[in-house]
């Protein structure tokens, strides 16, 4: 986290310097999913259910036209993965907190206004996500060790989003919106050899409430 801090100061203090956007810090509650396969699909994997997570960190919007930005940004992500095998003997259960460097890339297109200061917005685009910690938080009773052995250095997402936007000036506005960021590539790295295990693959999805200010 104190990485985290030193490198937002960074991304701040670059933006502020080359500056012709809009600045941000964003806060969006999330519901960490998880999209759970094995290949070939015949070894009786599955998620084992979400959890409540958010992310967090500074953003940055600069314009390419009218009503139209790319949108970038640094932010911390606390994620979740969770999977069981009631197939296997002893059943494997367990669960594990990520988290994550996101960096946006995303187009972010403008309505004109609706009513007075207020309009609506749309991003598309994807996350490059680097992973900097992961711990497990839950095992199968019998079992001295998880069956994920290793998670993934860096991933991708997509991600799409709808919000509003309301402000007395150009200059400053807070915003509100829902997204929903789906995992492209798999989380999971290396796993616990198993004769009837075939390769699990795990993508992290999140369903957000995205909170934040532009200034």
């Amino acid at each position: 986290m104190k990485r985290y801090i030193l490198l937002a100061g960074l991304f701040l203090s670059t933006a502020v310097t080359h500056a012709q956007g809009r600045l941000g810090i964003q806060l969006s509650p999330s519901t960490s999913i998880n999209r759970v396969y094995t290949s070939p699909n015949n070894a009786g994997f599955s998620s084992a259910g979400a959890a409540f997570r958010c992310k967090l960190g500074p953003i940055y919007d600069h314009p390419i036209q009218d009503n139209c930005y790319v949108s970038t940004g640094l932010l911390y992500s606390f994620q979740h993965l969770a999977i069981k095998n009631e197939k296997l003997s002893p059943d494997i259960r367990e669960k594990h907190v990520l988290h994550y460097l996101q960096v946006p890339l995303l187009l972010r297109f403008y309505t004109s206004e609706l009513t007075l200061d207020t309009r609506l917005y749309a991003s598309i685009g994807i996350l490059g996500q680097i992973r900097v910690n992961a711990r497990n938080t839950e095992l199968q009773e019998g079992r001295d060790k998880s069956f994920i052995e290793e998670f993934r250095l860096w991933n991708l997402a997509g991600l799409l989003a709808v919000g509003g936007d309301v402000g007395k000036t150009q200059a400053k506005s807070i915003f509100a919106g829902i997204s929903y960021q789906c995992g492209l590539s798999s989380v999971i790295g290396k796993q616990a050899q198993h004769p009837s295990a075939s390769q699990v693959i795990g993508y992290g999805d999140m369903l957000s409430i995205d909170l934040g200010v532009r200034f």
